[in-house]
């Protein structure tokens, strides 16, 4: 992976969770702010520790960021991965009122801006 195809994944990522460079650097207080800007625009490459404590901000795990052929919408967290499993045990009746509950939520927030 070169330093450039690095930095545009993450980018991609940070993109994907709505993380400005401001915010993804402030879930990163062991890499100095700098360390963190200068990855997101390729300036210099990183180590490897760098890159892990960026992953672990963006909620990915390094498998994750080096398959390039996942797109950012299909990487989970691993709080979402346990609600999706979770929810997969549901029976039907239990996830119609799951996702009534998650619609009534997202319209409320809605209101709320």
């Amino acid at each position: 992976m070169t330093v450039l195809e690095g930095s545009f994944r993450i980018n991609e990522l940070a993109e994907a969770k709505n993380l400005s460079r401001y915010a993804l650097a402030a879930q990163c207080p062991e890499v100095v702010r700098s360390t963190v800007y200068n990855a997101l625009s390729a300036k210099q490459s990183m180590k490897l520790e760098t890159l892990i404590y960026i992953c672990e901000a963006l909620q990915v795990s390094l498998r994750d960021f080096f398959d390039f052929d996942k797109k950012p919408e299909e990487i989970y967290s691993g709080e979402e991965r346990l609600l999706i499993n979770d929810y997969r045990k549901l029976d039907r009746d239990q996830k119609q009122r799951t996702f009534g509950y998650m619609q009534a939520m997202l319209e409320d927030n809605k209101r709320r801006k």
